[in-house]
Parts: structure tokens; C-alpha cells; sequence
């Protein structure tokens, strides 16, 4: 019978590995993502692991995060990498997973699950939010649809009023502003939101700038006094460009508009452009540039401890989410970047990123 054990790194890690065979980065990827977010480092690693006759049988990833709810400071975590061995699946041990996840934070979330999860965690007490949308602009269509979807994105212009992004210049760079700067943007702009990750320059560093695959870039907005205002953070291949990322005020169109103006003028011969956000007024900005908003609606669910006194009425709503959040872009970019550099191995794995 499978049951609950602490994680010890020496004795579960490889097992635990073993689970994700399937994933071949896995391995590179796992200190990054695990032990060396700023949550882990502070608060420690604390997943979920199953086992059964000393053998682990089923696995929960967990990303601490500094988040605000309801607009105050308090901690919460992503659920990721969540696993059962095929032979365990059907016999409970998922669901007692889940149930021990449950005691390791007051407030849970995750993003990008699957429909077969989703069932399980909405029995489980979990709720849905239907406020993130996928965004995208076509600008080489390579197939009838692409051209009815580019009609689309026509259409979806004309009855979006454009807005002005003023006497703001935004500028691309390879590397973050410096940390007083970020972090004192996020200070100046977190008031504003409701439900947030902390965006403040530990976190985007460790997420961005030091994922061991994925290379992103960062448009800066700056302001006549040359004050940092808003800051975007985009992952660009040589045919799409995601905007992954925005870190600005919670209400501000104007800089919204310059972060998506100066997105699509730094890459001027993308095939296509695309976000994903729960952000109401970003999607707005966003279909005055010309992107339609897709059918697609990656799932987010949030889980509540019925232990805390909450003033919300619905843990779901007042999130501002955008793709970078969870683990879903972590862990694509890092097969994508994975699959592109097979080409260029080195002793038999794939060259990590210098940082």
C-alpha cells in the first residue's frame, strides 16, 4: 500500500527521475527548477512523494512563491511535475497525493493542467478560474485558416479603440535592469493588484535570466526622466514571439500598449505574436494591435485551505496571470531549446546555458 514519505534528495531524486524518464531535460533542469527558485531557498523543498515496499510510486513538484491576495503579502505555492508510475494509476495513490498537498500550504495554485487533472482537483475542492485567454497575430499565414484568422484579427482591430502609449521610450535588452530598479518598480506598482505573484528582481532573475535553456529578452518602458515604468519579458524563436511576461502597473493601458508596440517592432519578421493573460486590460490593448483571442483557455485552478478566513468570495478571481506563471513556459521553453541544440552534444548531453 503506497503511502506518504518525507523527501530526502539522496534517496528519492533518482527515483523520483526515473518517473520522467520521458522528459529527456529533466535532469539538467531540475535544481533550476526546484532548489533554486527564491521560495525553495528560503522556506525550503518540500514535495510530495509516495512510495510503496521503498519504491516511489508517485511524485507532486512544488514551487513556493511570495504572492499578494487580496492585496497583502502571503506565501502559496505552484503544483507541478504531479506523477504516478503507470502500474500505481487507478488505485488512489494520485488522490492521496493530492490530499497530502494539501497540508503543505494554505493557498495553492496551478496552471496549465491537464483535462483529466482537472476533474480530480475540481472533486478535490479546487476552482477554476475562466479569465486566462490565449492571444495571438498572425503576420505570415501559411494556410487557408491562418488567412480567416488574419480577417479575424482585422475585424478584432476595427472595433478596439487604439491606445496611445505618450512620451515613453522602450528599449530591448539582453539582461534585466539593474535590482534597485525592479524592485523599485514592483514596489511603486504592487498596491495596484489584487492576486499576483511577486514579481521583484530575485524572482524574475532566477525564472529568466538564469533558466539553463531558455534565452529571453526584456523591453524596458522608460519615461522622459528616464524612470523605469513597465518592463515586458518576450521569448523569441525565429517564428514566434511569446510575450511571456509584464511587470508594470496593474491599470495602465498606455504602458501595456508600448510593452506590445515595442514587442512587435523589435521583431518585425515573426511569423506570429502570442501571450497568454487573465488581464483584462491587456487583452484589450492587445486586440487594438491586432490579435484576435483564441477559443484556447489554459486551465488555472486555485485551491483555498478552508482553515484560513478569506474576504475574497472567490479564490479564483482578481489574478492578473500571465504565461511565465507556473511551470508551463519553464518547461517548454526547455524542450524546445532542448530538441533545437540535439545537433550540439556534448558527452552525450545537451550544452546548458553559460550564465
Amino acid at each position: 500500500m503506497a503511502e506518504i514519505k518525507p523527501y530526502d534528495d539522496q534517496r528519492h531524486r533518482e527515483q523520483v527521475l526515473n518517473l520522467f524518464a520521458d522528459v529527456a531535460f529533466k535532469r539538467d533542469i531540475w535544481s533550476y527548477q526546484f532548489q533554486e527558485n527564491p521560495g525553495a531557498r528560503d522556506r525550503g523543498f518540500a514535495p510530495v512523494v509516495a512510495e510503496e515496499n521503498g519504491s516511489v510510486v508517485g511524485f507532486n513538484g512544488v514551487v513556493p512563491v511570495s504572492i499578494l491576495w487580496n492585496g497583502r503579502p502571503t506565501q502559496a505555492m505552484w503544483s507541478c511535475d504531479f506523477k504516478v508510475s503507470e502500474r500505481q494509476r487507478g488505485k488512489g495513490v494520485g488522490r492521496l497525493i493530492k490530499v497530502e498537498l494539501a497540508q503543505r500550504s494554505p493557498i495553492l495554485m496551478s496552471f496549465g493542467i491537464s483535462p483529466v487533472a482537472a476533474i480530480v482537483l475540481q472533486r478535490m475542492g479546487w476552482r477554476a478560474s475562466d479569465q486566462v485567454h490565449f492571444l495571438r497575430k498572425i503576420r505570415q499565414p501559411r494556410s487557408a485558416r491562418d488567412w480567416a484568422l488574419m480577417l479575424l484579427q482585422f475585424c478584432t482591430r476595427l472595433v478596439n479603440r487604439p491606445v496611445q502609449s505618450g512620451h515613453m521610450r522602450a528599449s530591448l535588452l539582453q539582461q534585466l535592469p539593474p535590482r534597485e530598479q525592479i524592485d523599485e518598480l514592483w514596489e511603486a506598482v504592487a498596491q495596484g493588484y489584487d492576486k499576483v505573484v511577486v514579481r521583484d528582481w530575485a524572482y524574475l532573475d532566477w525564472r529568466y535570466q538564469r533558466h539553463p535553456f531558455a534565452q529571453y529578452s526584456f523591453l524596458e518602458v522608460r519615461d522622459e526622466n528616464d524612470s523605469l515604468k513597465a518592463l515586458g519579458v518576450v521569448r523569441a524563436d525565429d517564428r514566434q514571439v511569446r510575450l511571456v511576461d509584464y511587470i508594470g502597473p496593474a491599470a495602465s493601458a498606455a504602458l501595456k500598449s508600448a510593452v506590445v508596440e515595442a514587442m512587435l517592432r523589435q521583431w518585425p519578421n515573426a511569423a506570429s505574436y502570442s501571450a497568454m493573460t487573465s488581464d483584462l486590460e491587456l487583452k484589450q490593448v492587445m486586440k487594438a494591435h491586432g490579435f484576435y483571442q483564441g477559443r484556447e483557455q489554459p486551465r488555472f485552478f486555485v485551491w483555498e485551505s478552508p482553515k484560513r478566513v478569506s474576504s475574497s468570495g472567490d479564490c479564483t478571481s482578481g489574478w492578473f496571470i500571465m504565461g511565465g506563471d507556473s511551470d508551463g513556459e519553464l518547461l517548454q521553453s526547455a524542450r524546445e531549446a532542448w530538441n533545437e541544440e540535439r545537433i550540439n552534444k556534448d558527452d552525450d548531453g545537451c550544452r546548458l546555458k553559460t550564465l
